[in-house]
Formats: C-alpha cells, structure tokens, sequence
C-alpha cells in the first residue's frame, strides 16, 4: 500500500492524479529558480497537427521539384550544358592577322597597319556582377549604361563588340579594372592608317565590320568580328591582302575571364600590293584639281593619267573625297554621318563609275572611222558658216539649224579637229549636203570598238559601262523614231550618249599608241614581305588593227595642231610638244556645261595621256586645259630637277 501511495498509476485523460515524476521535476525546478532568483513560470504545448502537415507537404514538394530539376538538366538538356561548362574552361577561335599594306609604284608605302584595341563582352546572359561591371564600363567610356545594357541584350552575338579603337585614356583606365569587370574583355586587333587620306581615298578605299553575306561565303576564313575592305583597293584585292587568322585556344575561369591562352594554328600575314599609282603625280594633281576647283567656284571634276603603252594607271583623283582615316577613329561618328549624308556623292569615283556626255573629246574617234570607212579624205575641206540647216518638210518656214560655237570657215580633218568645228563632224557624223555621213550604226560600232558603252576590265570594283544609243534603243524605250538630229548630236557627244572619264583616257592612248585598246589597271604586282613576287599584271592588249597607223597618224597630227592654232594653245607652255583635245559638254542647265581635256605628252614619244573634266562651269572655257598643263609642267619640271640633281651627283 505505501509503495502504491508513493507511486501512483498513471492518470488517464482529464484525471487530476499526479505522477511521481512531475513531483520530483517540480521540486527541482523550484530549487533552480531559488538559486537563480528567479520565479517565471513556462508555458510549454506541442505544435497543431495542421501545422506538422504544411510542414512536411512543403518539404515533400521542394524534395519533388529539385528532384524534377537534376533530371531535366542531367538527362534532358545534359549535352547541351555540358558543352556549355566546356566552353567556359576552353574555346578556339580564330584571330585575324595583319592585313598586307599596299605601296605605290616606287615602292612608297600609303597604308599602314597600327593597333586597335577593343572592348568585348562574352555572353548574352547578364549577372548581377556583370550589371555592376556595366555601369563602370560606361563611366570609363562615356555610354549610358543603359544603352550598353540594351545592345548586349538585343545582340545574337555570344562575343559583343562593345566598343572598337579604345581611346588611350580608355584603355589605360580598362586595363587598369579588366580583371574586375566581369564579362568584359579587351581584344586587339589591327586597325588601318591611312598616309594623307583625302588624297588616295578614292584608289584605297577603307576597311569596315564584316558584313553577313561575305562572313555565310567565307565561314573558315573570317569571323563576325573581322574587317573586311569596303571600297577600292581594300575591297577588290581583299583575297590577297588578308588571310585565315591564327587559331587561338583560350582558357577561361568560370566567370569568363581569360587563364590562359595559346596558338595551335598559325597562317601567314596577308599579301602586299604594290600599285602603278605615282604617289607624286597623284599628290600633284589632287593639290591642283582642288585649287582650280575654288577658283572657278565648281565642287566636281576628276582626273585620271595612264601609260599609254602599257594601259597602266597612274593617277586616279576624284573630286570632292573623303577621309579614309575616319572608319577607324572613335569618336568620329558625326564626321561619318556627315559623310553619308553628303549630297554632292563624296564616295562616288567619278573616274569610272559616273558618266558624262563627252562634247568635242569624241571627235578624234570620229574622225578616225570616217577614214577608216574611207568617206572623206584628210584633206576634203568642209565650210562652217557657223551653223548647219535642215529643212522641215512640215514647215518649210522654219527649218532645224545646228549651230557651231563659231563660224570656222573651210576646214581639213586636221585643222577641224584642232579648232573643234562642229559643222565638220556634223558632215562626217550625220551626213551633210555632199558630205556622206557614218551614221548611228557606225558611229556605235566604232566607239564601241574604242572601250565606250562597255566595261574595261579594270581591275577595280565598280566600273560603269557607259551608254552609246542606237535607233532601235530609241525606238523601243523611247517610242520615238531616231532622227538625223540624233546623228548629230550623237557626232559631238551630245544627247544620249554618256561616257566615263576612263574609257575616254583608255581611247586616246588607243589612237596615240598605234591602235591597240590596252585593259587598264592599276595594281603592278603582289609581293610578301621579303619582297617575293607572288603575281604580276602585265599589259594586256582587248583590241588592236582596227584603225590603220596611216589613219591614227592623221588625227594624232591634228591634236598636235590643237596645241599650236587650236583649242589646247595653253599646253605650249609646257617644256615639250604635246597633242591634245578639248570638249565643252552641255548639261540639262542652260549656260552650265562640263569642261573636258585629254593631252598626251611627249608628243614624239608619249608618256602620259591625261584625262581632266571640270563639272558645271559656266560658259565655255579652257578651265580643264590649264589644269592638265599645270599638272603635266610641274611633274615634269620636278622629274628634270631630280635628273640634273643625279647627275651632278
């Protein structure tokens, strides 16, 4: 009995009975708040049941989704993250080598390589670090980081061309930071200098970014960060001047940024272009055609100089140029819009891509093929009262009348071509009273026969053929009969016709060089940097023995006489005999006129044939002439100075 009383039984639900242990925790519990002084009872329950279920649904799920997740990204997408982690340690890409500088024919060079640097981001995802990078990189470089945010996440590119051609300050300031900018790297690659730029901008064109087309056509060869030539030179000889880049293994951590880094594929630098250009004689008549330009008030003309016993070009300026240096200068972009929005066309060559009715320069070649078709002798003279009358069968009263500049009197082939008499080429072209004429067929086939209405071959992009009209061309775009009028107009290079200043210089050094139409060109060879020949472009005859050497004797012998009685007189100041031809050409402008030249010289032996044309002068002036002869005397007379100078040597 005592033992039950000192334990008792377990109380069951709701009983008041008291275990025996509770008696003996009580008892210490109290004890321990006496000790510590403190007499705070606790309140102690179990957790609901309710709660205990969220609990272990909530765990249930998580277990569930992280389960789901391991299986989709181990199983489902496991190559593709696979490939993604490799990448991150190890990555080949291919870099862009050195692109092969281009000389003049003396071996001047006029391009060179400089580096660039440029700022990269890798990834198109975004971190939070990256973000943070981000605005430091727009503080560094002066872009709200906004917009650099936005670019990178609208590019499809993984490697993100920030910003090319770093500035020196930016770039000390990036490198100083780069292994903090997460995602941010700095790339050098080679941009291009450009030796008085505005001078040759025209011949060398200029490098810029890739575009899709050449990069989908050339997949092992570029990448979508390279360079590639845009214009002139640059583009046409881009095969040579640039070749597959080195291949580079990079190794990263896995924040992107660069361990390690080695060559595993190395390829030679591009090929070197060595031009016919003379760098000297293309300054001259660059620094000339400019200031006679502002002086007679016009913003258009062009120059173009060729050995006419080899077809190779020596000078090639159009004017108004551009600089070439600005595709590859940060901070230039308002002097590129500017560019871009130029209205007199500063990126047009008007030496062989803009055509022009020709005036008088066509009459040489005219008279050529009437004395090849043998309907006049040199020595048949022709009356110019100044003008020329047609009859109206309509209306007798007032007939058509095609006037010359001036009242010529009676003319040979060689004094017509010396005085530029109209009325004379009206008769051999048209016809005219007892004077049989080529006509439209013939005057076609025989420019035709010169280079004019077709492409050259010039090894030079975007040559323009030029236009000669036919009867049947009128006919069918015009719906409009061709009409002797159109003979003559056609007989002075006016009307329809439209021509380039290339093919006219390229028809002159024909009839000046024993009739052989000779393919220009403008590049002399490839070499490497050891100066090893890699290839070389030689002269190259198109056509030749269509116009015997009796009938080109003539017509040379009278652009000779244009320098003495004729059009051309202000070329008697130059230290030698020379042979030229003048031409006036009327444009949709009433008063407003093209002014044409070519020259050749010396006239026994010629060097160089020369092309010039002014555009919109007003009135008729020999504007064109004094240019050619202010070129041609000061090239020659420094060409004698250096040969005195060698001698006394």
């Amino acid at each position: 009995m005592l033992l039950f009383r000192l334990f008792p039984k377990k109380r069951k639900r709701g009983s008041k009975e008291i275990e025996p242990h509770e008696i003996f925790l009580d008892n210490l519990a109290q004890k321990k708040e006496e000790e510590f002084g403190t007499s705070k009872r606790r309140l102690e329950s179990p957790l609901p049941v309710k709660t205990l279920n969220l609990f272990a649904f909530l765990v249930f799920f998580a277990f569930f989704v992280l389960t789901g997740r391991t299986f989709y990204i181990q199983f489902i997408e496991g190559n593709h993250f696979a490939a993604r982690a490799e990448q991150n340690v190890l990555s080949i890409s291919n870099r862009q080598l050195l692109r092969g500088v281009i000389y003049d024919r003396n071996y001047n060079q006029l391009v060179y390589n400089s580096p660039q640097h440029d700022l990269h981001f890798r990834g198109r995802t975004i971190s939070s670090l990256e973000k943070e990078a981000i605005k430091e990189v727009g503080k560094i470089i002066g872009e709200d980081p906004g917009d650099i945010y936005k670019r990178i996440k609208e590019s499809e590119l993984a490697l993100f061309n920030v910003k090319k051609d770093l500035s020196h300050e930016e770039l000390v300031q990036l490198e100083a930071r780069i292994e903090k900018l997460s995602g941010f790297a700095i790339v050098q690659t080679a941009g291009r200098d450009y030796i008085e730029g505005n001078v040759f901008s025209h011949i060398l064109g200029y490098i810029g970014k890739i575009d899709r087309e050449t990069l989908r056509s050339n997949p092992d060869k570029y990448t979508i960060h390279d360079y590639t030539g845009k214009m002139g030179i640059e583009r046409y000889y881009e095969n040579y001047l640039t070749r597959t880049g080195n291949e580079i293994r990079v190794e990263r951590d896995v924040l992107g940024n660069t361990i390690a880094q080695e060559i595993i594929e190395s390829t030679d630098e591009g090929e070197n272009v060595v031009l016919t250009i003379d760098r000297r004689l293309q300054k001259i008549a660059n620094e000339k055609i400019v200031e006679k330009l502002e002086e007679v008030g016009s913003k258009k003309g062009a120059v173009v100089a060729m050995d006419p016993t080899t077809g190779e070009i020596l000078a090639m300026v159009s004017v108004p140029s551009y600089d070439n240096n600005l595709f590859r200068r940060s901070g230039d972009r308002e002097a590129l819009a500017t560019l871009f929005e130029n209205k007199d066309a500063v990126f047009l060559n008007r030496v062989m891509s803009a055509g022009y009715p020709t005036g008088s320069v066509i009459k040489p070649l005219l008279a050529a093929a009437a004395l090849e078709e043998g309907i006049i002798s040199p020595e048949k003279r022709i009356h110019s009262p100044g003008y020329i009358t047609i009859p109206n069968p309509w209306n007798p009263s007032q007939p058509t009348i095609f006037r010359d500049f001036q009242a010529h009197g009676w003319r040979d082939m060689r004094e017509a071509i010396a005085v530029s008499s109209n009325v004379y080429f009206y008769s051999i072209g048209g016809g005219y009273e007892d004077q049989e004429g080529l006509g439209a067929r013939r005057i076609r086939e025989y420019l035709n026969l010169f280079g004019w209405g077709e492409i050259s071959g010039v090894d030079f992009p975007a040559e323009r053929a030029g236009f000669i009209p036919s009867p049947e061309w009128k006919e069918e775009k015009l719906n409009d009969a061709w009409r002797i009028g159109d003979s003559y107009n056609l007989s002075i290079g006016q009307g329809y016709i439209s021509t380039t200043p290339l093919q006219v210089v390229s028809s002159f050094a024909a009839l000046i060089n024993g009739g052989k139409l000779l393919r220009p060109y403008i590049v002399k060879e490839i070499i490497d940097d050891d100066k090893n020949l890699i290839k070389r472009n030689s002269s190259e005859i198109i056509r030749e023995g269509f116009i015997s050497p009796e009938n080109l004797k003539v017509v040379k012998e009278g652009m000779k006489e244009a320098t003495i009685i004729g059009t051309a007189r202000s070329l008697q100041a130059l230290p030698f005999s020379s042979g030229a031809k003048t031409g006036t050409a009327q444009t949709s402008r009433a008063g407003v006129n093209h002014n044409w030249v070519t020259a050749f010289v010396p006239y026994d032996n010629p060097e160089i044939v020369i092309t010039v044309i002014i555009e919109d002068i007003k009135g008729v002036t020999p504007v064109a002439t004094h240019l050619a002869r202010d070129i041609l005397r000061e090239y020659f007379t420094e060409e004698d100075d250096k040969e005195t100078e060698n001698e006394e040597l």
